[in-house]
Parts: C-alpha cells; sequence; structure tokens
C-alpha cells in the first residue's frame, strides 16, 4: 500500500465529514435547535477530532513503514491472541 494515496484518502475523506459536521451544527445554530454557546464548543469539538485523526494515520503508517518484517509478524499474531481472548466463549450445557 502506497502511504502517500492512503493519506490522500484519509485527508479527503476527513475533509467531506468535518464539512458535513460543520454544516449540521450551522443548521442547528440557524434553527434554534443548537445555542450559540453550544455551538462555539461543538465546531471547536469538530475541528479537534479531524486534526487528530489527520495526524493519527500519518503517524501510524510512518510507524508500520518503520518495523521490520518479523516486528510486523509478532504485532499481528500478538493482535490476533488479543481479537481471540476477547471473543466470547461458547457455553456448554450440562446435562442433569
Amino acid at each position: 500500500m502506497n502511504g502517500s494515496n492512503f493519506m490522500q484518502g484519509w485527508v479527503a475523506l476527513a475533509g467531506s465529514l468535518t464539512m458535513i459536521a460543520l454544516i449540521l451544527t450551522a443548521f442547528g445554530l440557524m434553527l434554534g435547535i443548537v445555542k450559540p454557546a453550544d455551538a462555539l464548543r461543538r465546531v471547536g469539538a469538530i475541528l479537534g477530532v479531524v486534526m487528530l485523526l489527520m495526524v493519527l494515520p500519518a503517524i501510524l503508517v510512518n510507524i508500520w513503514s518503520g518495523m521490520s518484517l518479523w516486528q510486523r509478524l509478532g504485532l499481528a499474531a500478538l493482535g490476533i491472541a488479543v481479537w481471540q481472548w476477547r471473543r466470547p466463549r461458547r457455553q456448554t450445557r450440562k446435562r442433569e
């Protein structure tokens, strides 16, 4: 996977979701559903989440591409082990 293509797609998706969230906040403000003080907090929260979503994938792609093959395999095995451990177990019925 090419990191730059991934990041371009991720930035486009995050930008689209940001615009939708800001438009919905603006409609809520115009219709009186959202108070002005709440709107400012919501816009701040939206922008904070978007900045986090922009930075986090870049960090993860950088870390992943800097890892060796054995580290990647170990991380994948650890992820599978945690997934298996958290999966609910089937209950066996006891005969009475």
